[in-house]
């Protein structure tokens, strides 16, 4: 068995996340400019599999791995979903240039990742769909009730219009999209906030309702127009569906401060992406101004920014 090596983008949600949770629709694209990456090697000496993420300062033994830890979790889902009660002795090797707990794919780039390199290192050719299914069984363990928007996105690295267990719809961008991502440093826990959000759902349900509902219609009319490539237009519905996560609760003085900085420094629009409560802002901008845009983020309390361009389909052909 030869060694391999896998690596999966970031992603971001441009418009929908909570609301896609509860059957609405959402939107989200790849970050091909951030990712995680998966190298296994045959393990030749000790006989065991051991996992190295220099990132995180680990240096593991698998078989000694509690039952919860998230390594553990994935390998037993994949070898489950793959028919193998046993592993050959390896070495599995993670670097990431994903922010952890920030909205940008990392539990999701880490399942999609690690599913697709133990299948091809056991000599397995899993299809697109089939790796998504294990990487949304991984994620489940990890979040509680995913939507499987993140899996997705990153397991097809296309832009999305998702709906929960609806037949994707992959979006050819009729431009490119110039965003920058900008991290409040701020860390928070995506499941702890979708069960916050549930009960407050319980509590106050026509209202959390009508919220989501003006979220999917949001989400609907943006779909068309990242067709038709109206970076106008699709700047206000993101600044508008980010007024509408903040009535949620969702946001926090950070992320609204990076928004309104982006926005008053030339962005289309802006809004928090992810879990909400901390991570990162995604802006849109005229490719253009994005450096003069970063530098102001940058200069008002952001602790990293991120220019990335989201190609349109006419330079994929």
């Amino acid at each position: 068995m030869p060694g391999l090596s896998i690596s999966s983008p970031g992603k971001t949600i441009l418009f929908g996340e909570h609301a896609v949770v509860y059957g609405y629709p959402a939107i989200a694209v790849p970050l091909k400019s951030i990712s995680l990456k998966v190298k296994i090697l045959p393990q030749l000496l000790s006989g065991k599999t051991t996992i190295i993420n220099a990132g995180r300062g680990e240096n593991l033994i698998l078989q000694d791995l509690s039952p919860d830890h998230i390594y553990n979790i994935a390998i037993k889902i994949i070898q489950k979903n793959l028919g193998i009660t046993t592993l050959p002795p390896m070495q599995i090797w993670i670097t990431s240039s994903i922010p952890v707990a920030s909205g940008l794919g990392s539990s999701a780039a880490f399942a999609v990742s690690m599913t697709k390199s133990i299948a091809s290192f056991l000599g397995f050719n899993l299809n697109i769909s089939g790796i998504n299914e294990i990487a949304f069984q991984i994620e489940t363990h990890l979040h509680g009730s995913p939507s499987g928007i993140d899996n997705t996105v990153i397991a097809y690295s296309k832009p999305v219009f998702f709906r929960k267990e609806s037949t994707p719809l992959f979006i050819e961008l009729e431009k490119p999209l110039t965003l920058l991502i900008a991290d409040t440093g701020i860390r928070s826990s995506t499941k702890e906030i979708i069960l916050e959000l549930r009960l407050r759902k319980k509590e106050k349900p026509v209202f959390i309702e009508s919220i989501f509902k003006k979220i999917g219609e949001i989400t609907e009319c943006a779909k068309g127009l990242l067709i038709n490539g109206d970076g106008q237009s699709i700047g206000k519905l993101m600044t508008e569906n980010h007024s509408l996560l903040q009535s949620l609760g969702l946001s926090c003085k950070e992320l609204d401060h990076l928004v309104i900085t982006a926005n008053n420094s030339g962005a289309t629009g802006a809004k928090l992406c992810g879990g909400g409560k901390g991570g990162n802002i995604v802006a849109l901008a005229d490719g253009a101004k994005a450096k003069s845009i970063k530098e102001a983020l940058l200069a008002n309390g952001a602790v990293n920014c991120l220019i990335t361009v989201i190609e349109s389909c006419q330079k994929d052909k």
